[in-house]
């Protein structure tokens, strides 16, 4: 069902933001302070008025509604933004449009156990997305995450900071904290993909696809909102993009041209798809291509 911009407005920042997996480094009263997920800092200056449900980042003067904020995280267009919250309508519901304490975060991921992949359910999600169960195995855990008081089993893939990206065939979403993955392969070239579902279809690929060549490093941003702190990596190699064929990766390579960070533009490899996951899966037989892309 999709949301109406009225509605995705009413759904708390706070709660967003614990569901990227971004938590608050303090709280006082109805404001929650955060280390700004626009921009990096040490001190938090991003607050969000709980009762208000508004944003206002000190450190670069913006401000305004949760649709404003995702669409700055996102690096894509408030409509874009508004239909993303629409499409993950499985995890809509655990938005909660009123709270009673606001100090209490009823809605927060926590990580219950991290390890092997077992569930088959989990592998078979990963077959869906055209993921063999040996690289899954290679790089992707089994993690157990509470949210709402209620267990949950996703593929999680560790970034840099401890924190997981989780997939599941009905939720999208991250424990804290949030932050880019690195896979270093000790090369002078450099992947960056946008999420690590394209990372996995990139080493699926391999095998199949010369175009691909020997082992690079893999930088994946797990948020376009990590493109730029980025940037001096991305000049350490030679750097090959994957982004999405979608305004959201067109802005950010237009964004790369404007700060004269060089890269090798590879979408047209997969021009008629929307990432390299979807040219993946495109290979498969259509008795295998999944019905649910999350």
């Amino acid at each position: 069902m999709a949301l109406t911009f009225s509605d995705a407005k009413k759904i708390p920042i706070i709660d967003y933001l614990s569901s990227i997996g971004i938590q608050p480094a303090k709280i006082r009263g109805n404001n929650y302070w955060y280390n700004s997920p626009l921009r990096g800092e040490k001190d938090p200056s991003f607050k969000v008025n709980n009762k208000l449900n508004l944003w206002y980042d000190h450190g670069s003067g913006e401000g305004g509604t949760l649709i404003d904020l995702g669409a700055r995280i996102n690096t894509c267009t408030p409509s874009e933004f508004v239909n993303q919250l629409s499409e993950f309508s499985p995890i809509t519901p655990l938005f909660s449009l009123h709270r009673n304490n606001p100090k209490e975060p009823e809605n927060k991921l926590s990580i219950q156990s991290v390890g092997e992949l077992r569930s088959n359910e989990l592998i078979d999600y990963l077959r869906t997305r055209g993921i063999d169960e040996d690289v899954a195995f290679r790089y992707c855990k089994e993690v157990s995450f509470q949210i709402a008081q209620k267990n949950y089993l996703a593929v999680g893939f560790e970034n840099k900071s401890g924190g997981y990206e989780l997939r599941n065939n009905w939720f999208k979403g991250s424990s804290s904290p949030k932050d880019i993955s690195f896979i270093d392969n000790d090369s002078a070239k450099l992947y960056v993909v946008e999420g690590f579902m394209d990372f996995l279809s990139i080493e699926q690929l391999k095998s199949k696809t010369p175009a691909f060549g020997t082992d690079a490093d893999f930088l994946i941003l797990n948020s376009l909102s990590f493109m730029q702190r980025s940037q001096a990596l991305m000049k350490s190699h030679e750097s090959f993009l994957f982004l999405d064929n979608d305004q959201a990766g067109a802005t950010a390579k237009k964004s790369l041209h404007s700060e004269h960070i060089p890269f090798m533009d590879c979408s047209g490899f997969y021009a008629s798809h929307k990432d390299v996951n979807d040219y993946l899966v495109a290979q498969l037989n259509p008795a295998t291509k999944r019905s649910i892309r999350i």
